[in-house]
């Protein structure tokens, strides 16, 4: 059973962004796999590089689009992506110094910070697109 289900409530209406999302929900659930599995500390770390870089991906890809379509919220969206990165960022560093294990706690913050921004701001970014009539 995964940790973190995909729901129709998660859908943006843009389809690559759609899919990237879906790919986090899949990485979180790698990562909380791995670690219930009681995976190595190698397995679990490689997996969550693996998230933080996808996500600065999907973060760099929407910010594309909304500088080029001249997105309203723009800076406010990528400086909640930003404080993101750096909140994972240090997860990463203090899980690799063995400051923090993955606690269930850790998983809530990860799944509650991507439901709430997809709902939130990616939803706006999506009907904004949407509005210009871009969909892909």
């Amino acid at each position: 059973m995964a940790y973190m289900d995909w729901r129709p409530t998660l859908e943006v209406g843009h389809a690559k962004i759609d899919a990237e999302h879906r790919s986090l929900v899949d990485a979180l659930n790698n990562l909380h796999l791995a670690m219930k599995q009681g995976k190595g500390k190698d397995e679990i770390e490689k997996t969550l590089l693996f998230l933080k870089d996808y996500t600065v991906a999907h973060f760099a890809g929407e910010e594309r689009l909304m500088i080029a379509h001249r997105y309203p919220e723009t800076q406010r969206h990528c400086a909640i992506h930003a404080d993101l990165v750096k909140e994972v960022g240090t997860l990463i560093a203090n899980f690799q110094s063995g400051k923090v294990v993955l606690t269930s706690a850790v998983f809530s913050f990860l799944e509650d910070w991507l439901t709430k921004h997809i709902q939130g701001e990616d939803k706006a970014l999506g009907a904004f697109l949407k509005s210009k009539g871009i969909a892909a």
